[in-house]
């Protein structure tokens, strides 16, 4: 976490108006706020950390136990409709 707040502070020192919330979602309940406000605010829940290796990964340890594969594009916070995405409206990921 140290890490990633010293690069968030970094990066924000070269625009004056952009201000870096180091703020801790884990403690205190904000794990349930941060899934709240993303139901609320209908973001984007992306099923692995974003890296090629991740989504291989993730992918290869869904199909050995009987899972889909991640379909990029289609799953958002809040919209339960979206748990089960149709071909026609989905790109599937091969490793």
């Amino acid at each position: 976490m140290q890490q990633i707040n010293y690069c968030g502070q970094r990066a924000v020192e070269k625009y004056p108006d952009l201000q870096y919330w180091d703020f801790n979602w884990r403690k205190g309940g904000g794990s349930a706020r941060m899934i709240d406000i993303s139901k609320r605010e209908n973001f984007y829940q992306q099923e692995y950390c974003g890296c090629v290796y991740s989504l291989r990964d993730t992918n290869n340890h869904k199909v050995a136990n009987g899972r889909d594969r991640i379909k990029l594009g289609v799953l958002y916070y809040g919209e339960e409709s979206n748990l089960i995405a149709t071909e026609s409206n989905s790109r599937k990921v091969d490793e």
